[in-house]
């Protein structure tokens, strides 16, 4: 494959291979790859130095390699050059073509199965995907994003099962893996890689004290409607009410358990940290990271941290990520020491 034009000053990004039709790792100043672990699409951004024009075509297939390891294979949406001949693309992987509008009834099938189906209908790829061992009784989404779709129905098999699941894209096979097969061994934290953080403490976001569910009953007219309550924490915090309405075909001990299982999941105070650090090769949303940091209290003993969102910046001979994680309880049966 043709090489572009090396970027004359300064080195290209070291030991990372961008490839399209052809090799654009010697012109490419500029690489930041982006993961989140819900509702979103990884995104690739890198940046050249071009002669004229704007080389690659939208559609066009992207593949970033860091040191031999497969990051990224997806598709270019879009392409800005400034004047002095700086272009900047952006690419997403196969979740970006989720955000397509759709309707569907799925009845008695677990989310490997919804994911199957959507993908099907879509002409996406499918690699690996975990089996959950819950199944929906009835799961119907009208007008709505497949990637929405996907997420929610994930979202209620964390609560429903305790277990945590990862939705990602693997290198162009739309994958689903337990949280427990996504354990990184590297130690995030004082003399480790850490050179900054941003500790929050927060119950301003996701943090309910009464989940309130509601099922349309056509017999009455009126809405059934199931209340659990903190009383505790509703007194220290005040009233922080969670709101949705139910499929009608959900029995009453079904939505029953279900409110029980969002208050146990979303009655707490959610701790976050943004940690910046010197890059680790692989580390993406979704992976648990062990995590010690002495002066916070609740991290001053190795704690296996979600990682929510990751960015990779590569530029120059360096490379940095900034790695947002919380919290969880419950982490799938993994383990660390």
């Amino acid at each position: 494959m043709r090489q572009s034009k090396p970027l004359e000053p300064g080195p290209s990004v070291p030991n990372t291979e961008v490839k399209v039709s052809k090799d654009m790792t010697g012109c490419t100043s500029k690489v930041s790859f982006q993961t989140q672990r819900f509702d979103s699409a990884s995104k690739l951004e890198f940046t050249c130095i071009e002669d004229s024009g704007i080389a690659l075509s939208e559609g066009a297939n992207i593949r970033f390699v860091d040191n031999g390891t497969p990051i990224f294979n997806g598709f270019l949406f879009t392409a800005q050059r400034t004047e002095t001949g700086e272009v900047t693309y952006t690419a997403y992987d196969q979740l970006y073509y989720l955000k397509a509008k759709a309707s569907y009834a799925f009845t008695n099938m677990t989310l490997e199965q919804i994911i199957t189906q959507i993908a099907t209908d879509f002409g996406l790829q499918c690699g690996t995907l975990d089996p959950t061992g819950y199944v929906f009784p009835c799961l119907i989404k009208d007008n709505t994003e497949c990637l929405g779709i996907i997420f929610d129905a994930l979202s209620q098999v964390i609560v429903q099962t305790g277990t945590i699941f990862v939705f990602y894209d693997d290198f162009g096979k739309l994958t689903l893996k337990k949280i427990d097969k996504m354990l990184v061994p590297q130690m995030l934290g004082n003399n480790s890689l850490v050179t900054g953080y941003t500790y929050k403490r927060d119950i301003s976001s996701d943090t309910y004290n009464r989940v309130k569910l509601v099922r349309p009953n056509k017999e009455t007219g009126r809405a059934d409607v199931f209340l659990h309550d903190d009383t505790d924490s509703q007194k220290q915090w005040g009233l922080l009410q969670y709101y949705d309405k139910v499929d009608e075909n959900l029995n009453d001990a079904q939505i029953d358990a279900l409110c029980q299982s969002y208050l146990k999941y979303y009655n707490r105070v959610m701790q976050n940290i943004t940690i910046n650090s010197m890059g680790l090769t692989g580390l993406r949303a979704g992976n648990i990271v062990p995590v010690r940091i002495r002066q916070i209290e609740t991290l001053s003993m190795n704690r296996l941290l979600v990682a929510e969102k990751v960015t990779h910046t590569y530029e120059g001979n360096a490379h940095t990520m900034s790695v947002e994680v919380k919290n969880f309880d419950q982490l799938g049966g993994a383990s660390w020491i």
